[in-house]
């Protein structure tokens, strides 16, 4: 195992809880502007942006 590997294993947790974060966040947003909001879908569709995301960043490499 590198050193890069463990640093980035040790980082692991951190990683996953910032993009929970991320999501609750764009939750919180969606709740506050749309009253009828259903949190099912929106969950769903912020996901789905942040997969995209994540494959734009990707082919960017």
């Amino acid at each position: 195992m590198t050193a890069q590997d463990k640093e980035l294993e040790q980082l692991h947790d951190t990683i996953i809880s910032d993009v929970n974060s991320l999501v609750d966040k764009y939750m919180s947003i969606v709740g506050w502007d749309v009253p009828e909001n259903d949190e099912a879908e929106a969950k769903n569709k912020i996901i789905t942006i942040i997969k995209d995301a994540i494959e734009k960043i990707e082919e960017e490499n």
